[in-house]
Parts: C-alpha cells; structure tokens; sequence
C-alpha cells in the first residue's frame, strides 16, 4: 500500500512539474520579445561595463566555467546513479529532479560566459525561466519527502537496533552451539567408552567361559573319570560278596557316569569346542539336538546348505543368542515348539527366534520400544553382544508366542584384522 501511495505521488509531482514547464515555454513563447529578440546582439556585452578587464574578464570565466561543468558532472553522476539503482534508491524520481534543477542551473552560469562577449541576454533570461521553473518544481516537490525521510531514518534506526539485538543473539546461540557440541562430544566419547568397556567385559566373559570349560573337562572331567575306574574295578574285585556293598558300588558307578556326563554338558554349554572346531552350523545343529533332548521341546532348525566359516565374534554372538533365546523359551514361554531360522547373504546375516508360547508381557515391550530397557541379564547380554558387532536386534510379539529377529553385517577379511587391532589397542 505504502510503495502504491509513494508511486501515485511521485507520479503527481511529475504532472505538476510538467505543466509548469509547458506553462513556461508557453510564456517564453507568448513574449514577442523572446523569439524576435532571442539572438540580438544590439546589447553591449558585459566585457564592456568590466573596462575589457582582462583579470576580471578571466576570474568570471573561469569561476562561471568550473560551476558550469561541476554542475553538469553532479546531473550526470545523478543520473548515473538513479539508473543504476532505480529498484533500490528510494525517491528516485526526486534525483532526477535535483539533477534537472542542477544542469539548468549551470547553464545560467555558461550563459553568463557567453554574455561576456555576445549580448544573447534575452536567450539568458529564457535560460533563467527553465531554472527557475526547474527550481519551483524542485522546491513544491522537496517538503513532501522529509516525513519520508523520517520514517526511513526511524526504520534505519530500527533495523540496526534489531541486527544488533540478532548479533548478540546470534553470538548467544553460536556459544550455546559450541557449549552443546562439547557437551555431545563428550557424551559421545563416554559413550564409545563405555561401549569398549562393555565390549571387553564380553571378551573378558567368554574367555572365562572358555576358561571354566576347559578346567571342567580336563580336570574335573578327569578326575571323575578316574573316580568312576576305580569304583568299575572295585565292583569286579568285589563281585560274589555281601550284595548291599556291591549294590552301593553300583549305585555309586551310577551316580559317577551321571556327574561325568552333567561336567561334559556343563563344559560345553560354557563353551562349546566345536565352535572353534567346526563352525557355527555344527554347533548349533549339537546345541538344538541336546536342547530337544533335555527340554523336551520340538525345535525345527533350518540353516543355509552351506555356511562358510564366519568371524569368531560373530559365530558367538549367534551362538550365544541361539542359546539364550531357547533357555528363556524353555524357563518362561511355556511353549511346545520353537522355530530357528539363519540366512547369509553377501554382507549380511540374519537370525530369526520364534516360539508358539504365551509371549511377552506387553509391559517389557513397550518399555524396550521407549528406549527403557527393563530385560533380564541374559538378554542385555545379548543385546550388546549385536550392538558391538552394529547389528540390530527386534524383540516382538508374534501371536501367539515371540518373535526376536536380528541382523548383523559381515565384514571382510580387511575389516575383520582392523576389528581384532582396534580390540587389542582397547584393552
């Protein structure tokens, strides 16, 4: 609204300019004097009332010459300006005017150069009509603008206050920036501490399992081994005596062969040696053949037809999975059967649980959803195990029964040596 009511009355000022200078020349016209007499020379020229003073002669000249072109260079400069930033300049119009009243006024003093020696007087005194009406116009057109120029410089006023108020609030939010990045570099380096940390205790956990698993079967394992020859020998040296000596030796041969064979699964629960031996196709197959025949659970298993061996980590985080997601299926879901599923593509594996039974309480998987992780040890355990290889972990209902899916990308020989490094240096 306000450009349209600038616009309108830039556009009246130029109307009211362009009558008074038609009248003007209507003026100039009307006057016989102006066109009869408009290059007379019966006039003496103004050299003469100076005496032919050739000092004063040359000061005039000089003086009304350097007007002359000073004003012309200012109208042009004016022009120059208003053409070049004609959608920018606010008022442009009024440039022109100020430029139009500025030329007129130095050809006044041109004119009076010529004067000097051509008496063109009337001609002067037309020139004099054009600047004086350049003048009027200039002067009805000026007195509009200074409420204008108010605002502009209030508006000027207010724009500087409020870029200084967005500087300091630009510096306030570039500090506050800097504070939050430092803050989050710093959470972000806890975090990748304690992820290393919660890696090496993984590490730490499985060597002992390891560990424990090797003690078990070479030392406990042997000494019950040697416990049950020498009960076996003492049953056949005793053989054909009083039947209740004979009847506790066999009870004790029994009750040895049952604690060997509880040491031997005990140790490969721990840590199974054909893991490390023959791969994770083989152990799995061992692990889910054992489950089915202690739990009583029936578990469909389906591997790829070919699994090639994978890295260490990986081959216990699935197995260990596998592992935990069958015990709780066993100890919580009540369910008579389960289902296992494994894939590999080129760059990825994905695991698969299921079972059949009454499911998760939908309080443990809405709070897991939330971020507020109220599982058990065992699935926690789980759980870093994928983060620390950057694989994801989905723990769902399935209706009936639960459903955990997971993927784990596979890394090359290149990554997997770079992985081992980046551990040791960790440790």
């Amino acid at each position: 609204m306000e450009v349209m009511t600038e616009s309108l009355r830039s556009r009246g000022v130029l109307a009211i300019s362009a009558a008074i200078l038609a009248a003007s020349v209507a003026a100039i016209v009307l006057v016989p004097q102006t066109i009869s007499e408009l290059l007379s020379t019966r006039f003496l020229p103004h050299a003469y009332c100076y005496l032919y003073d050739k000092g004063l002669i040359a000061l005039h000249v000089a003086s009304d010459s350097a007007i002359w072109l000073s004003y012309v260079s200012i109208s042009v400069t004016l022009a120059y300006l208003v053409y070049r930033t004609r959608r920018d300049i606010p008022f442009s119009w009024m440039f022109l005017a100020f430029g139009t009243f500025i030329i007129a006024c130095g050809f006044t003093h041109l004119m009076e150069v010529v004067v000097l020696w051509k008496p063109l007087y009337w001609f002067s005194a037309d020139v004099k009509i054009v600047t004086a009406v350049a003048s009027v116009i200039t002067a009805i057109a000026l007195p509009p603008l200074i409420p204008k120029v108010h605002e502009l410089i209030a508006a000027a006023k207010s724009s500087k206050q409020h870029e200084t108020k967005l500087e300091i609030a630009n510096d306030e939010l570039f500090h506050a920036n800097q504070n939050l990045q430092e803050e989050v570099g710093k959470r972000t380096h806890a975090e990748h501490e304690l992820r290393a940390l919660s890696g090496r205790l993984l590490r730490l956990q499985d060597d002992e399992r390891r560990r424990l698993a090797r003690e078990l079967h070479d030392s406990t394992g042997q000494l019950l081994a040697g416990i049950q020859l020498n009960l076996s020998l003492a049953t056949k040296q005793l053989a054909g005596t009083d039947g209740s000596v004979h009847r506790w030796l066999a009870e004790s041969l029994q009750l040895t062969n049952q604690a060997i064979g509880d040491v031997r699964t005990m140790s490969y629960l721990l840590h199974p040696p054909m893991l490390d031996e023959a791969g994770l196709g083989y152990a799995l197959r061992w692990y889910v053949d054992g489950f089915v025949e202690r739990a009583g659970i029936e578990v469909t298993l389906a591997l790829p037809p070919i699994l090639d061996r994978l890295s260490p980590e990986t081959e216990v985080a699935v197995f260990r999975m596998v592992q935990e997601c069958l015990t709780n299926i066993h100890r919580h879901a009540e369910s008579s059967k389960a289902e296992i599923s494994l894939t590999v593509s080129s760059d990825t594996l994905a695991l698969s649980i299921r079972d059949y039974g009454k499911g998760m309480p939908h309080t443990i998987l809405d709070a897991e959803g939330q971020g507020k992780s109220i599982f058990g040890v065992g699935l926690r355990g789980m759980v870093e195990r994928i983060r620390q290889l950057g694989g994801s972990l989905v723990i769902a209902a399935a209706n009936p029964g639960t459903l955990v899916e997971s993927e784990l990308p596979l890394m090359n020989a290149v990554d997997k040596q770079i992985e081992r490094s980046s551990q040791k240096s960790a440790c």
